[in-house]
């Protein structure tokens, strides 16, 4: 049981220790292994670059590096903590592994609200540009820079944003800055519409406003029905899949027989065929209680919606 969980302990600060020192593709004496070096290095690199983007869409001010250190980290002390409670090690690294995935689980979370909010506040925002437009009393850059003043909160900063980036890059560029950051189903039309607008002039892309905000809101309130009525189901199903190892904790945190047994190899085997049951039957039931999504991307760089 020690030397599994030294092994344990082990693994989690070699996976810190990579993580903060960096690691580099070093190119070998050949052509070849020069160009698998250098395509893995700018895989690696594009994988990177999308998990900031993520990153900042959630709205967390930190590196991936800097994420996944943090994630190893929790891991590690929550092991350590339950090892100390249970003296058991398979009881022990589940669920730090489980604690090492809360960071992420909390970003996605964060990231997901942020990109409601902003769905919510397009039928104000495209109600008030239709109004400025439609009687004329600002140009389309002049009401989207007001909207990074004045407008609702949730569209201030991808605003403020694109006022940044106009002056240097241009409108339309700006504009498809933005949508690429927010990348969601949402704004996708609506910034795409600004950027017509920009083309073709305002009197079409005025009558596309008002469609879009009238749909809009009819997709949100749609979603809303659907997250409300999936609610209970995906309750039932964190519920089902933390059960079995929370009673597994308190059994080997109060009886020395069932800490022996799950520490020898029969043990190990009967726990972690139970974690893997356990997590396809949560991929499956997640599956099942997914959101329906009333809204895609569609005009998503590489056709990926």
């Amino acid at each position: 049981m020690s030397v599994l969980a030294a092994i344990c302990a082990g693994c989690c600060a070699w996976a810190l220790a990579r993580l903060v020192a960096g690691e580099r593709v070093l190119p070998g004496p050949r052509g070849a292994e020069r160009g698998r070096g250098a395509t893995s290095g700018r895989r690696r690199a594009g994988r990177i670059l999308q998990f900031q983007v993520w990153l900042s869409q959630a709205g967390a001010a930190v590196t991936p590096r800097q994420f996944v250190a943090v994630s190893a980290g929790v891991a590690l002390a929550v092991f350590i903590v339950l090892f100390a409670i249970s003296r058991t090690a398979v009881v022990a690294a589940l669920p730090a592994g489980a604690a090492g995935a809360v960071p992420y689980a909390y970003w996605s979370s964060q990231r997901r609200k942020l990109a409601a909010a902003r769905s919510a506040a397009w039928p104000d925002a495209l109600r008030y540009l239709v109004g400025v437009l439609g009687a004329g009393l600002a140009t389309l850059h002049e009401a989207l820079e007001e909207l990074s003043r004045s407008g609702p909160e949730p569209l201030r900063p991808p605003m403020a944003r694109y006022a940044r980036l106009a002056g240097r890059v241009g409108d339309r560029a700006a504009l498809e800055a933005v949508r690429a950051e927010l990348a969601d189903p949402i704004s996708d039309p609506v910034l795409l519409a600004f950027a017509g607008a920009i083309e073709e002039g305002t009197g079409t892309v005025l009558r596309v406003l008002s469609d879009l905000g009238s749909q809009i809101t009819a997709d949100l309130q749609l979603a809303e029905k659907v997250r409300t009525l999936q609610t209970q189901s995906r309750a039932a199903t964190w519920g089902c899949f933390a059960l079995p190892y929370v009673v597994l904790f308190v059994l080997c945190t109060t009886n020395s027989a069932y800490r022996h047994y799950f520490s020898q190899p029969a043990g190990l085997v009967v726990v972690f065929a139970g974690a893997a049951v356990s997590l396809a039957g949560l991929a499956v039931s997640r599956r099942l209680v997914r959101p329906i999504a009333t809204t895609r991307r569609v005009f998503a760089e590489g056709g990926q919606p």
